[in-house]
């Protein structure tokens, strides 16, 4: 068995993974007994298989890009909406990992706001402090509240969900505008359960359009057609491609 209360791991735990080594390097709150655990080690002991490991974002852009809505795009950043932002940049067919494996991963933390809510990262106005399900929460004051409630309470034209609509595009504009300009990419990828939020995905890409600076001509946009099956997809192109 992994130490520690590992059944939680996944997309709502924070934390860094070294894909060479096969390990998760950086990781807090309950999970924390298992940073710097050798993962591959230990799926060749308890199993006798072969365990490669990937961080989530870019499992979740690489199976976009190989055999999702994304198909084919060699330059492209992934935005997957969930409990939080996470990012991965793909730039010439190669998912870049950087000297200490967070290239491309930390835009969650990119800030969309001065002087703006402070973030547990510790700092302030941070993308993931606007957009995703913990910052719904903080955001209503309210610790049920979700996407799928947003989106409900915004569709009937709830004057709370109105006025949070318009914080929440705009910091998801903001956000992927930021790395359409940071990593030079030609296609955004959205993907997680929010991005089923048809209408606040396409204000944000309304956004974008309107004040990207892109010369060489216009940005596209890809949403998954399955979120739930992003990284899966991903973990299969690990292996097949």
């Amino acid at each position: 068995a992994l130490p520690g209360n590992w059944r939680g791991l996944g997309l709502s735990t924070p934390g860094l993974v070294d894909e060479a080594a096969g390990c998760v390097t950086q990781i807090v709150g309950s999970h924390a007994g298992l940073a710097n655990f050798d993962l591959r080690a230990w799926s060749r002991e308890t199993f006798g298989l072969e365990l490669r490991v990937l961080n989530d974002a870019r499992a979740a852009l690489l199976g976009e890009v190989t055999f999702g809505c994304a198909r084919g795009e060699r330059d492209a950043v992934a935005v997957t909406l969930g409990t939080g932002v996470g990012t991965a940049v793909m730039l010439d067919g190669r998912l870049p990992r950087g000297r200490h494996n967070s290239f491309g991963l930390l835009n969650g933390h990119i800030p969309v706001k001065m002087d703006g809510r402070d973030c547990p990262c510790g700092g302030c106005g941070c993308f993931e402090s606007y957009v995703g399900t913990s910052a719904l929460k903080a955001l209503t004051g309210d610790p049920t509240y979700d996407y799928r409630r947003f989106e409900a309470d915004w569709s009937r034209g709830e004057p709370r969900a109105r006025e949070l609509f318009d914080v929440v595009a705009r910091a998801l504009g903001v956000g992927t505008l930021s790395l359409v300009h940071a990593y030079d990419v030609e296609a955004v990828v959205y993907t997680g359960g929010a991005s089923r939020f048809t209408a606040l995905v396409a204000a944000a890409e309304d956004y974008v359009w309107r004040h990207v600076y892109t010369p060489w001509g216009k940005v596209r946009f890809a949403v998954s057609d399955h979120p739930e099956l992003s990284g899966i997809l991903g973990a299969h192109a690990v292996w097949v491609e």
